[in-house]
């Protein structure tokens, strides 16, 4: 593109201030939650969590949260609850005001347990962090002894629903859990709450939604803008300085170059593809994870100080992910990361880190798309060529 259709481009889009309308109206409303800064500390969300599941808090939705949150755990997790006996009929029948909530108990995030009932729920919520070596064994051997003849219930809550080191006893949860249950609850207590706390919670449901679990209206509005200045949008991301970006525009403009392969939906933190071979044999039974209904994808994530490529079996029909996930215990040393029994609806198969905190640090953003090209393209003509084979044969 000249320089003067570039002029153009740009002056087009600024002179079509009317695009920009929605969008701004959306982000220009006060939100404590960003003006504090704190969208993103683990503590503040585990905080709003706990005040949300007590039912003796003074939010005024009783114990409906609480109910619904266990109602929605138990329904999608039922088969995987392998420390529970309780049905999911006795979380319906519970007298939640039972129910007590602790937070940072032995340095646990949150505890909710009730003496009547004899049931114990742990959660362990990471915001954009990795869980500590042991953490997770250490919280089981804590609880297990601390509530003996307990029903017990680890759930690992994570925006994206990644997968725990002890997959077998801790089920995977993502914020869509939060949000949902939370969406629900307020439209079913919208007469009883007070206006500042239905202000309070519009406003942790719009951080949910911008910065944990994505926004759909928010995203078909950004994707409206970039359809109709889409020139004058690339140029001014051409020159942004944003590292993520560039590292992401590095790997999508590889992987185009090779005609076996095939882009799922993307963002620049998350770059999703597969293979025409493994395309072809798997179904797209899929639901909840991307629009093409793909149920396994390799998956790079682009995070801000390190770089990590995995294979994920996500939601969708049970026994293609089952069919998945066996081929892939069956092969250890291949799936690395495939053990214990399949749970939650996010599970890492394989992981494989391309680029490491310490070399992200003392190099520059050029020396890091390097790297991270480079490995990729080990990846792809070893191990991603070794489990198409597997999957191919397995299918």
């Amino acid at each position: 593109m000249q320089d003067s259709e570039k002029r153009k481009a740009i002056e087009k889009f600024l002179l079509d201030i009317d695009v920009l309308d929605d969008i701004e109206s959306r982000l220009a409303n006060f939100n404590v939650f960003e003006t504090l800064g704190i969208v993103n500390t683990e503590i503040r969300h585990s905080n709003v969590l706990s005040w949300l599941l007590n039912p003796k808090e003074n939010h005024g939705l009783g114990d409906t949260y609480i109910k619904k949150f266990m109602q929605e755990v138990f329904y999608h997790n039922q088969f995987n609850l392998t420390n529970s006996n309780i049905t999911l009929l006795d979380i319906s029948l519970m007298d939640y005001y039972t129910f007590y909530i602790r937070r940072e108990w032995r340095n646990i995030d949150l505890l909710a347990f009730s003496e009547e009932h004899k049931i114990v729920m742990v959660i362990e919520n990471k915001i954009w962090s990795k869980e500590s070596k042991h953490q997770l064994k250490k919280y089981m051997e804590i609880v297990s002894k601390e509530f003996p003849s307990y029903s017990k219930v680890f759930l690992f809550l994570t925006p994206n629903g990644d997968t725990p080191s002890d997959e077998e006893n801790w089920l995977t949860i993502d914020y869509n859990y939060i949000l949902n249950t939370l969406e629900k609850t307020v439209a079913l207590r919208k007469d009883s709450i007070s206006q500042s706390v239905s202000i309070f919670i519009t406003q942790y449901i719009e951080v949910l939604r911008r910065y944990i679990v994505g926004e759909n209206e928010l995203e078909r509005i950004c994707k409206e803008i970039y359809s109709k200045h889409q020139k004058a949008l690339d140029l001014i991301f051409e020159y942004k300085p944003d590292t993520a970006s560039e590292i992401g525009r590095e790997v999508h403009a590889y992987l185009e170059n090779h005609s076996f392969i095939i882009k799922d939906k993307s963002n620049k933190r998350y770059i999703r593809f597969t293979t025409k071979p493994i395309d072809m044999k798997i179904e797209k039974e899929g639901s909840g994870w991307t629009s093409t209904n793909r149920i396994f994808l390799f998956e790079l994530q682009n995070y801000p100080d390190k770089i990590l490529m995995k294979a994920i079996i996500g939601p969708g029909e049970q026994i293609i992910r089952e069919k998945i996930h066996f081929l892939a215990e069956s092969k250890p040393k291949l799936f690395n990361k495939a053990k214990g029994t399949l749970s939650g609806q996010y599970n890492q198969i394989y992981s494989k880190e391309l680029v490491s905190r310490k070399y992200y640090e003392e190099n520059d953003v050029e020396a890091v798309k390097d790297k991270v090209i480079k490995e990729l393209d080990k990846f792809i003509s070893k191990d991603m060529a070794a489990i198409e084979k597997e999957v191919v044969d397995h299918f």
